[in-house]
Order: C-alpha cells, then structure tokens, then sequence
C-alpha cells in the first residue's frame, strides 16, 4: 500500500491503572475503527486518551479516567514505528515520553526513552518538535512558532462532542485567528516555511541595505568635509611622504645629537622606560591579536567543514532514506551466487533470501532519529560561527592602526635609546615638535584610510545587497503564486466531496440537495452552504462534519497536503442526530475511504457510536466490544 505523507495512524492503544493493570487494551488498523456502545460506556473517553497521547492538552478527566495512571500509544508515522507514552495529569502541560521503535521493543527496553516536554526553549526541543520533525513538517518560524503545536493541529482532525456545531476547529479559550489561519495553511499544504524565511529575509536585507547606504552617506560627507582625498591611493601616498618625513627629522635629530654631546640625565632614562613600556604593552597587544586572529581563522575553518560534513551528512541520508523507498520493495527472484530461482513461499515482511524477519520500522526509526539529531547540530554550529567570524572581523578591524602605534613607539624608543640626551638646543625641540604633528598626521590619515576601506567595502556590500533583494523579490513572488494555486486546487476538491457528502444525506435539509457553493472560511473558523448555516440543530453537526471529512479526504488526493491522513469522530450522533441518519453517514464514510483503500490511499478514520450501523455492527471495522454500562470501555 502507498504510504502517503504526513500520516499517523494508531496501531495499538494501552491504558493501565494505578496498580499497573491493563484497564484498556485494544489493536486498530488502516481504513474505518469503530468504538462502539451505550452512552455513558466510556468510548468517549477513549477518543479523548487518543487526543491527549498524541500531543493534545487535555484534562477534564471522567472519573473513570482519573483512576488510570497512564497511556501508552504504539503508532505509525511516515510508515517508522513509535510509541508514546503519557502520564495521566491534571495539567495540560504534561510531557510526552516517546520510544523510537514499536511497543513490543519498547515494553522491554526502559534505557532507550526519552522525555520531552509540552514546551520548547532554546536548550530543549518539545515533543511536537519530535513529531512534526518525524511528519516531516515545517519549522514554522516568527511569532507563532511556540504556539503552533501537535495540539492544535490535531484540533481540525479530532472532531468532539464539546464544540459548537458551527465551529470546525476543536474549541479553545483563546483562540487568535492568526493560529488558525496557521493550521489550516499547514494541514493544506500551503504553508511554507522557506517562504516565511524568504520573507524576514527580504525585510532584514532591505533594512541592512538602507542602514547601509545611510552609513555610506555619512563617511562620504566625513570625507568630504575633512579636506583629504576619497581615493585610497591618494592617502596611502600621502602617508608615504609623511613617514618618509618622519625619518628625515629623526636623522637630522641624530645628527645633531652627535654633534654636541651632553651628559644623560636621570630625566632621559625615565622617558625611555616610558616609551619601552608602551612598546611592550602594543607588542604584546599586536600579538595578542594575531593569535586570536589566527586562531579563530583555524575554527572558523574547523567549523565550517564540520558543518559541511554535516550536512552532505543529512544529504546522503535523506537520499539512502529515498533510495530504500524506492527500490525497497524490489524482491530477488534467483540466488545471486548460484542463479538458482528462489522459492516464493516466503513469510510476509521476510527475506526472500535467508528466510530471516525484516525490521523495516525500525530501520525508518533510527533513520529519523540519527536525522534530527544531525539537523540540531548544523543549526547549533551554525549559530557559533556566525559569532567566531564576527569576533574575527573585530580583530582584523583592530590590527592596522595597533601596527600604526607599534611602528610609532618603536621609532621614539630607537630615537630615545641613540640620543639619551636631557639637554635639547631650540632646534632640536622644534624637530620634535614637528615630529610629533606629522606623527598625528599619520594617524589621522590612517584613519582616513579605514574609513576610505570601509566606504568601498559599503559599496560593494550596499550592490550585493540590491542584488540579493532582487532575487529575494523573485523568489517571494513566485512562492506565492504557487501557493494560490495549491490554495484554489484543494479548497475546489474540498467543496466538491462536501457537496457531494450533502447531496447523499438523508432527506431532511432541502439545502443539502439544491445547494451549490460552499464557502469555508479559517480565520473566522466558519463555514456556509450558498451563504447559510442557519440550520437544524443536527443539520449544522452533518454539514459540520462532512467539511472535515471532505478535507481529511482532499489529502488523500493530494499528496503536498499535511493533514495527517488521520481522524478522530466523537460526534457522529450529536445534537439531537436521528439514527437513521447517522446510520447513513457511517455508511457513506467507510464507503468513501474504502474507495481510496483499494487505490492504496492509506489512511486511519475512529469514530464512536451509540448507534451504530447493521451492516457495519460486528464487522472487521469494529474495535473491542460492544460497550455498556455494565461493560464500559475501561476495566478499572
């Protein structure tokens, strides 16, 4: 059977006591469960545990529930074996324990789950971080990424008994449009998270890019107003002829202290100290510099390959991953070392070969598993070298005028050390005076050059800038017209199963059969039929349930969709729904999604019942007994 993406589907459902003991404990499979019994027998408590073990926040607990101390869950998704396992608690925020692996491993292995909690931090992945990552989801990104959880995903495909007929989504007290028009955008298949990226980064780009050109602005008018020339050439000449009059002075200073010797004074010693300790001191500050440069050139290089590794890491897994799915289901027909024709009478999900059980899952587990973890790690190294290279930049930035300074100190020192005289003529005082202004000269001219650098570098940054806006625009655009594309095709199937769901109900809303548009709208998590939905009490629950039924069956159709290809029913008979009518829609339900199992749609469907259809009463879709209050759903 094709295996379509996202899906979950619900293997295997445990629920003990607080003595340990199996209070619940039933098997479901692919197409139509159904949990069947008398009011008050507990079958919806049953679809609440389903809820709450697959990451929903609940806890208004029957007082049968209270005495359970937890559920475990063994559960397919994207086809690799999980199982869930939740305590039962009065707090919404209960964490999630999940074991890579299928129930049967997970019952005898206690060292290899791992707990995670309703609530991401920036050390601390949650458990919807687990399990959009193994739905292969979208990192959805910005304001809304801590709201947007397993939980509320789960609120347009767990249709209950305690919302309003006219609400699709599954109530909550607060409730921001924003959230909802998230979730549906993602469970269609629309959402996409690199066009967000693309987003913020067309808006930090633009931003950066207009901080960019008023900074170069700014520099060009320092420039200007300073009366040195913009063309770096031109400085660096005129730096030149400065140091070359540097020197100048400095042997004429000699000169004439060779001329006329005098006695060193106390006073010459203490001044060359003075400048020996500066030397020192910008010696060992250049030093400094160059090694942290070099040393964080030698990470910065380190990190990068270790990201690179990473990734073609992450690439090649996905493609093993691809690969397997691809030629995984090719059989060997003949021995590869005798060419002998092998025999098929070969047990399911065994080698052809050596006869010995394949563990598919848990290949599809690990695979998942080794992925994330590969995944954190380029986003956490990534994160370190974006520091390393802006601490390398700050270094660099500092070592030209720390030289400057360096080969300064250094030339009053050698001055100092030739000439230790105290006794100066006019002459020589007025070298230095000279000296020391040119010096200054110097300085500022370097300056200037760091800021000539830097209005270049703004140059080339502020055309790299326009160029990458220009593309990002390109890009966004192009985005989001295949999103309105996406948007028009499944929106058009969904009205289409909706009407036709309508149009086999039983005679009891004339609308139903003459109706044409049906206009569904998230944000305002609202839906009409030509514009209306005032209508019977029962008739707003069928038509309530035939939208998310018809978009739970849309992304059988689609394969870009993300609803989970999975529903939970608890309000088939809600609102005063006679039997007859239930009866039908149960019907026409299992119909439908056998229609897509004999395509290989694989998909889940639970839903409870009261009133549960004769052809359907005692088949292979019922799950457990037939529950009463005598017989309730849980044995506590």
């Amino acid at each position: 059977m094709i295996e379509n993406k996202p899906q979950i589907a619900i293997k295997q459902i445990i629920i003990r006591d607080y003595n340990n003991s199996i209070a619940y404990d039933e098997s479901f499979h692919f197409g139509v469960d159904i949990i069947r019994g008398k009011n008050s027998s507990g079958k919806s408590t049953i679809a609440n545990f389903i809820f709450y073990i697959l990451g929903g926040a609940f806890n208004n607990w029957t007082s049968e529930a209270r005495k359970c101390k937890d559920v475990t869950a063994d559960i397919l998704i994207n086809g690799a074996d999980f199982t869930l396992r939740r305590d039962i608690s009065d707090s919404v925020l209960t964490p999630l324990q999940i074991y890579w692996g299928n129930y049967e491993k997970a019952k005898n292995d206690g060292l290899n789950w791992k707990i995670f909690p309703y609530k991401s931090n920036d050390n601390i992945l949650s458990f919807s971080n687990i399990l959009f990552n193994a739905l292969d989801f979208p990192e959805v990104k910005g304001d809304l990424d801590s709201n947007i959880t397993m939980h509320q995903i789960l609120r347009l495909s767990y249709i209950d008994q305690e919302t309003h007929p006219q609400s699709l989504f599954r109530f909550e007290n607060f409730d921001p449009p924003l959230t909802r028009k998230t979730i549906s955008e993602i469970l269609l298949g629309i959402y996409d998270d690199s066009l967000y990226s693309d987003r913020i980064k067309l808006r930090d780009k633009s931003k950066n890019l207009e901080l960019k050109e008023r900074e170069y602005k700014n520099l060009v008018n320092v420039i200007n107003h300073s009366g040195v020339s913009a063309n770096r050439n031109t400085i660096e000449k005129d730096i030149k002829q400065a140091t070359d009059n540097i020197d100048k002075i400095s042997s004429e200073i000699h000169s004439l202290r060779d001329a006329e010797k005098v006695k060193t004074t106390k006073r010459t010693e203490t001044n060359t100290e003075k400048i020996k300790t500066e030397l020192t001191n910008y010696k060992n500050e250049v030093n400094q510099i160059t090694t942290k440069i070099n040393q964080y050139d030698l990470e910065i290089a380190d990190s990068r390959q270790f990201i690179s590794t990473l990734e073609k890491r992450i690439t090649e897994l996905y493609n093993s991953i691809l690969t397997r799915k691809t030629v995984g289901d090719l059989t060997l027909t003949h021995c590869p070392q005798c060419l002998e024709k092998l025999s098929t009478d070969v047990e399911d999900n065994h080698c052809k070969l050596c006869k010995q059980p394949l563990e598919v899952e848990a290949e599809k587990a690990n695979a998942k598993r080794l992925l994330q973890e590969m995944q954190i790690q380029v986003k956490e190294s990534s994160k370190l070298l974006v520091l390393k290279e802006k601490k390398y930049a700050e270094f660099q930035g500092q070592l030209p005028l720390l030289i400057e300074r360096l080969r300064n100190s250094q030339k009053e020192l050698d001055s100092s050390i030739n000439n230790p005289q105290s006794t100066r003529d006019e002459r020589i005082d007025n070298l230095l005076v000279s000296k020391g202004f040119i010096e200054s000269e110097v300085e500022n001219l370097t300056k200037h050059l760091q800021i000539v650098e830097l209005i270049e570098q703004l140059k080339s940054e502020i055309s790299d800038l326009t160029n990458e806006t220009k593309e990002l625009k390109l890009s966004i655009s192009e985005k989001e017209n295949d999103q309105k594309y996406k948007y028009s095709l499944v929106m058009n199937k969904i009205r289409e199963i909706t009407i036709s769901i309508l149009r086999k109900d039983l005679p009891r809303q004339d609308e139903f059969r003459t109706g044409k548009i049906v206009e569904i709208d998230f944000l305002r998590d609202s839906f009409t039929l030509d514009g209306n939905n005032n209508f019977s009490a029962s008739s707003k629950t069928y038509f309530k349930n035939a939208v998310i039924f018809s978009i739970f069956f849309a992304s059988l159709e689609f394969d870009f969709m993300r609803y989970p290809r999975f529903i939970i029913c608890d309000n088939m008979e809600d609102k005063g729904m006679e039997k007859e009518r239930t009866q039908n829609f149960q019907e026409l339900i299992t119909s439908i999604s056998n229609d897509y199992l004999e395509k290989e749609k694989s998909h889940q469907i639970i839903f409870t019942t009261s009133m549960v259809s004769d052809e359907l009463n005692d088949s292979e879709y019922c799950v457990g007994e037939d529950y009463n209050t005598d017989n309730k759903t849980l044995k506590v």
